[in-house]
């Protein structure tokens, strides 16, 4: 595993382990059954641990883009209205992406 949370190595793991665990099952391996089980749940830990460092993120972006329309408002600096308020959605939307 790396040493950041990935959606894709989660999204692999789910599957690779659902498809072993119910393999495992048809053919009555308990043990199979076990592992594919095991890897299909690190997968969905992988996958929250992932969500939850891009909403992080985007409560980043959230309150630089708050800080920096503030300030375009403060100096009346439209260019920096325009582009806190940019941050300010792409906060948003990665913060409802990752839900």
């Amino acid at each position: 595993m790396s040493a950041e949370p990935s959606k894709t190595t989660a999204y692999t793991d789910i599957a690779l382990g659902a498809a072993k665990e119910n393999v495992g099952w048809a053919v009555g391996n308990k043990q199979m059954e076990a592992e594919g089980l095991a890897r299909k749940e690190k997968g969905n830990a992988e996958l929250e641990a992932a969500k939850a460092e891009q909403r992080a993120i985007g409560t980043k972006d959230q309150v630089k883009g708050n800080i920096k329309e503030a300030a375009g408002n403060v100096l009346g600096n439209e260019q920096w209205q325009a582009e806190g308020k940019a941050d300010q959605l792409k906060g948003d939307a990665r913060k409802a992406v990752n839900q």
